[in-house]
């Protein structure tokens, strides 16, 4: 049953419009607000039309398009309001409706290039007035009217697209048995032959790494088609293989069976690219373009109050340009993958670390003050003990960071000054003897080692 029938049978009638024109007198919504927040969550548009053509109720996905509220759309026109048009203009759904019963139309809308589906189902109640209402739908289907006109395109032409494209192209029955399979798809796969293909259930068979198929059944089967699936498995070759899916299903109404034709493109090298591109090579933390859009990114989720807290550390090597003097650049690169290593070993699952540039890290943590002093302590202890064995044998010099920390709304109110304060408070840190944490003179105390005691 359609979604639309669905909600007709089971909402409206039994819920939504009360059974005579006595019993509505006294209301002024010809539905339920119970039923209007089923419409509202519904991605396609939806009207409610009179039979003279106007508009008693329209759902968010179409009021948010057009930028109007729900009193200003009650009582519109809908010819005029969406058309511009003062009647009727040929081929209305709701006409249609009028005139014979349920209608449905795919069409393509030029000034939008997209192929739309448009319905109209009388709802067998009325206004108070007296006037039959009808649903009227539209739906973006474009996704499944071009998946369609590649997968049913000429033998000939389809056959030569199927064996030469490089993405994997697949058939198979609703239940995940492959019934067809490109040669792409047999090398992406891994499948040796078409004969061992026919015994492959893909939903089944394919070793899928930390998800399942179930959002890609639920959407064939509610929407008929799915965009943009990502998938991820493991070949059997030990491969992991990350891939988009677009799929639509096709169903036979004579036996109820079905198809379910699709393309998989593999992302896995350009996922590898992707990453290249926010990680610092020598060490494998994020980079310093990856850090600063981070950074805002989180700023701005603090102003949105979408997050609590935000706080950064800036470490520094200690005399790291001395010790590159003396001893080399590479074993100065082995020093800073040390130091890197050693940072993601101190911080927790959530904490994001960058290189900021030379010998200088930063983090980013969304804790607070005291929270982002106890990591800061554990980041400087941490490189310490693991960074001061170096690769070459006939040196002997221990290694060792000093760490600046400020917290968004106590130190900065914006992204810059935070980066900046931290900054400064790891130069003081190193100012005070170095291998240490500082994090503002108000948290200092008398007593204090300072050999990683300043807080």
């Amino acid at each position: 049953m359609r979604r639309e029938a669905y909600f007709l049978h089971n909402d409206l009638d039994e819920r939504a419009l009360p059974a005579t024109a006595t019993e509505r007198t006294e209301q002024s919504r010809v539905i339920s607000a119970q039923f209007e927040g089923i419409l509202d969550a519904l991605p396609f548009y939806v009207l409610l039309i009179d039979s003279r053509h106007t508009i008693q109720f329209a759902n968010r996905a179409f009021r948010e398009t057009y930028g109007v509220s729900l009193a200003e759309l009650e009582g519109s026109y809908c010819p005029k309001f969406v058309h511009g048009l003062d009647h009727n203009y040929p081929g209305c759904p709701v006409e249609q409706a009028i005139k014979g019963g349920p209608t449905e139309k795919v069409f393509f809308a030029k000034e939008h290039g997209r192929w739309l589906l448009t319905s109209a189902y009388p709802t067998g109640a009325k206004t108070k007035e007296g006037l039959d209402l009808y649903f009227h739908t539209t739906r973006d289907v474009t996704h499944q009217k071009e998946a369609e006109a590649a997968l049913t395109a000429s033998e000939a032409k389809y056959r030569r697209l199927f064996d030469e494209l490089e993405d994997a192209i697949f058939v198979m029955s609703p239940d995940g048995l492959l019934q067809d399979l490109n040669p792409a798809g047999l090398a992406l796969l891994q499948i040796a032959s078409r004969d061992e293909m026919a015994r492959v259930n893909l939903f089944d068979d394919l070793s899928v790494i930390d998800s399942d198929w179930t959002p890609f059944i639920d959407a064939l089967h509610t929407r008929g088609h799915v965009v943009d699936h990502e998938v991820s498995f493991r070949r059997p070759d030990g491969t992991i293989v990350i891939t988009s899916i677009n799929a639509s299903m096709e169903r036979s109404d004579a036996d109820r069976s079905g198809v379910i034709r699709g393309v998989m493109r593999d992302l896995t090298r350009d996922r590898e690219l992707e990453q290249r591109s926010i990680v610092d090579e020598m060490t494998t933390l994020y980079n310093h373009a990856f850090f600063q859009s981070y950074l805002l990114t989180q700023t701005r989720r603090i102003r949105a109050g979408q997050a609590d807290q935000l706080s950064l550390l800036f470490i520094d090597i200690d005399d790291f340009k001395a010790y590159n003097d003396a001893f080399g650049h590479q074993e100065g690169d082995y020093v800073l993958r040390r130091v890197g290593h050693a940072i993601k070993a101190a911080l927790r699952g959530e904490d994001v670390a960058a290189r900021y540039g030379g010998e200088e890290f930063v983090v980013v943590l969304g804790c607070d003050f005291a929270a982002a002093l106890d990591v800061a302590e554990r980041v400087r202890s941490t490189v310490e003990q693991l960074c001061s064995t170096v690769a070459d044998g006939s040196v002997r010099r221990s290694v060792t960071a000093s760490v600046g920390v400020a917290t968004l709304g106590r130190d900065a109110d914006v992204a810059d000054q935070l980066v900046h304060m931290a900054d400064q408070r790891m130069y003081e840190a190193k100012k005070r003897g170095k291998n240490q944490v500082y994090a503002g003179a108000d948290t200092e105390r008398p007593d204090a080692d300072r050999r990683g005691e300043t807080l």
